[in-house]
């Protein structure tokens, strides 16, 4: 009779669903003749109770319940024992809409009151009720009452039964103050909402909220730090059990509890208590002692049950009984299997939940969670994929331990997917992989099971080599083995490849024939690729120095264009110049003052004095001549080119130097005998030209120092020159002679910035 007091002390058995209990419930009627004496519940704080005493004395060799368990079900209260000794008020209607009023026909104010009405039209509590503080008792059944009302008065209120009224609501304000409730009981009112907490705090052994059309209830009526003999929601509409108010499991706190009766409603899945704010069972079974009733449920096997099953299966393997033998009714595969059978054959793997596409399972796929083996399962076999999946479900407590099955599809490159990391089990074979994506092998981990049989590749990336042998079935795999593939029997023999060669066949084709990879050799492999790599390399070491090679001679273009025309093309120049008319066209910035006063009155008067014929754009250009054509006519008539190097040479707004100096360069090119003399009046260094091509004068040091520690640029300016011309233009002048005593210093030395007075240069013609 009392065996179920037993499994509510299993811990572990807690939250399993009983079956067929009802003994233990029966109101105690039966025990009138027994001899009740006073007890003090250890949970809560009523002090008006009394127990039976032989029957809750319990036989140690014979009953495994206590004697507190006992009381909670069959105590009673003073008033009650041995006789009823309340007075009955009197109620008498005030209104016709049911308003009321009660009254004592004794003249004696009693010590405890009842009020007992039933099978009439009250629509509310009577209006002067809290003139009688004392009631103990109120039986209100069968009445037309829409609300509990007000009952905050009634203090020492023992017993509320409003039952077959029309109570639609009762909010968790309605008993507050019914510090000594200890049953209630408001069944067959059509009740749709019992708001969250609205037990928790009363020291009920007995509540009936039965027959009514409540479709969920509150996680946190169910739980009380008390033990209470039995909460019935039975014959409801209940589906789910929810936690509106976020109600947390307290560790440190002993939860008591009793049996939650839950006959006659909609459950199909198991109480998910995760969803109830619990994440960790273990907690649960710490702190409550609870049974819930649920015998008729049509369960729907599945992974919101293995959890606690689990926890209990140890138990249930010793102590289940016959009266225990719930059942599944879903999935139809299991449908009349005993859930204690399925525990004792340790089947707890067939409890999984189904996942939905729009829990991330990829379309055509079987998607389940499988808490037995603590994994997510994705199986894909078989549907047609060309490529892995682009997502599969996530974010739950199994995704971080995949399952992934892929094999017999259309898969042709094994690519990159952020889920491969949490991959335990990888399943590819039967499709027709033939590439792989090194950042997919990558995410793997190491300890991988691994199937790539039955596939179409011919090389294995070396970023398998991180992972088990052991685990990585390939089957008869014939690798196109270079020396890239070396590394394989180096993984072969270190990871223990032929312990387990059932594992795979991995064979290498050389010019020998098939070699299993464990096998090979570097010669095997390597001999013919050793020799191409060796060109190869010669071949990329003569490309690379042929480019810098070909880089330099662009870089120094002008410099090599200068030196080839000096010392290979110097017999090829024309002999022509007796039709030139000038031996030299002098260029340069002729808006610098100081420049100019130099080349006008030293540089040039030196040189026409020793006979050579020289033209200076800024002196020479006829008035009124187009400037460019009459330089460009002058450059084709001049022997040579006389450039004067000065900062602002090549300066972007000095545009006559920049067209004498293109012009110069071109008939430079042109003609072989032409010639080129850089006098660096500013000493500029090869860094500060800008024109590439007089960079190349000033790198090759063809420019003539104005500095000249020599203190002979005229001698080198006129062997450069080279002998004046003998002209047609000219012939008149063979004889001129020209005296410059100012151009040499009293010790025979030049001195550049010496000015020839003119009217001392004597001209013999």
């Amino acid at each position: 009779m009392y065996g179920t007091v037993l499994i509510m002390k299993y811990t572990l058995l807690t939250v399993l669903v009983l079956a067929g209990i009802s003994s233990v419930l029966s109101y105690p009627y039966m025990y009138w003749n027994d001899e009740f004496v006073p007890w003090i519940p250890k949970y809560s704080n009523l002090t008006n109770m009394k127990c039976p005493n032989k029957t809750c004395t319990p036989d140690p060799l014979k009953h495994q319940w206590t004697r507190e368990d006992c009381c909670v079900c069959r105590a009673k209260p003073l008033w009650e024992v041995p006789v009823d000794s309340t007075v009955r008020l009197q109620l008498e209607y005030v209104r016709r809409n049911g308003i009321a009023e009660v009254f004592s026909e004794e003249q004696n104010k009693s010590q405890y009151y009842s009020v007992y009405h039933s099978q009439g039209y009250l629509s509310k509590l009577p209006v002067n009720i809290c003139d009688f503080p004392n009631i103990v008792r109120i039986d209100l059944q069968s009445n037309e009452l829409t609300e509990v009302g007000n009952l905050s008065c009634l203090s020492m209120l023992d017993i509320l039964d409003l039952s077959y009224n029309k109570i639609q609501f009762i909010g968790n304000d309605s008993f507050l103050s019914l510090t000594n409730l200890r049953e209630l009981r408001v069944t067959h009112n059509g009740l749709q909402t019992l708001g969250p907490s609205t037990l928790t705090s009363l020291p009920l052994f007995r509540a009936d909220f039965s027959h009514n059309n409540m479709s969920s209830i509150e996680f946190s009526n169910m739980i009380s730090e008390s033990d209470f003999c039995e909460i019935t929601f039975a014959s409801n509409n209940i589906s789910n059990i929810v936690n509106t108010n976020n109600f947390e499991i307290d560790p440190d706190k002993n939860y008591r509890g009793g049996i939650v009766d839950l006959v006659g409603n909609s459950f199909t899945t198991f109480i998910d208590f995760e969803k109830l704010g619990i994440t960790d069972i273990a907690i649960l079974g710490k702190v409550l002692s609870y049974g819930f009733v649920m015998p008729d449920v049509k369960w729907t096997c599945d992974c919101h049950m293995e959890p606690y099953l689990e926890l209990a299966e140890d138990v249930i393997k010793r102590i289940w009984r016959d009266y225990f033998n719930i059942s599944c009714w879903l999935p139809l595969e299991y449908r009349g299997k005993t859930i204690p059978d399925i525990v004792k054959e340790g089947r707890l793997d067939i409890f999984i939940c189904n996942l939905t596409v729009e829990q991330k399972c990829p379309p055509k796929c079987k998607c389940f969670f499988q808490p037995k083996e603590r994994r997510t399962v994705v199986d894909c076999s078989g549907v047609g994929l060309t490529e892995l999946p682009p997502y599969v479900p996530s974010g739950n407590r199994f995704s971080n331990n995949l399952t992934l099955i892929f094999k017999d599809n259309n898969i042709t490159h094994f690519g990159n997917r952020s889920y491969l990391t949490d991959a335990t089990v990888l399943d590819m074979s039967g499709n027709k992989v033939s590439t792989f994506s090194h950042e997919a092998i990558e995410m793997l981990p190491d300890d991988i099971e691994l199937n790539f049989a039955d596939n179409d590749f011919k090389k294995v990336p070396r970023a398998f080599q991180t992972l088990n042998p052991c685990k990585s079935k390939f089957g008869d795999v014939t690798i196109d083995c270079g020396c890239d593939t070396e590394w394989m029997k180096t993984w072969a023999n270190n990871r223990g490849l032929k312990q387990c060669s059932n594992m795979s066949s991995l064979v290498c084709e050389t010019d020998s024939g098939l070699i299993p990879v464990d096998e090979i050799s570097v010669d095997d492999i390597c001999k013919q690729e050793n020799i191409m790599i060796t060109i190869s390399i010669i071949l990329s070491i003569l490309s690379t120095l042929i480019m810098i090679i070909f880089g330099i001679a662009y870089l120094f273009r002008y410099e090599i264009y200068l030196l080839q025309r000096k010392y290979f093309l110097r017999n090829s120049a024309s002999k022509v110049g007796f039709l030139l008319k000038y031996d030299a066209f002098v260029s340069f910035n002729d808006e610098n003052d100081e420049l100019r006063i130099w080349v006008l009155n030293v540089l040039v008067r030196h040189l026409e004095a020793s006979g050579y014929r020289l033209f200076v754009p800024c002196r020479d250009l006829p008035p009124g001549s187009i400037k460019e054509e009459e330089i460009l006519e002058q450059i084709i008539n001049s022997r040579k080119y006389l450039i004067i190097l000065c900062d602002y040479y090549q300066q972007n707004d000095i545009t006559w130097t920049q067209i004498e100096w293109k012009y110069i360069w071109c008939h430079f090119r042109q003609y072989m005998e032409r010639n080129i003399i850089v006098i660096n009046f500013d000493q500029l260094e090869t860094s500060e030209q800008t024109d590439p091509k007089l960079r190349a004068f000033v790198r090759l040091g063809y420019d003539i120092d104005f500095s000249n520690r020599k203190h002979d640029l005229f001698v080198t300016v006129k062997s450069r020159l080279g002998a004046p011309l003998k002209s047609l233009f000219f012939h008149g002048n063979k004889k001129t002679k020209f005296m410059a005593h100012n151009l040499i210093t009293n010790k025979g030395l030049f001195d550049p910035f010496t000015l020839v007075d003119s009217t001392k240069i004597k001209l013999e013609l």
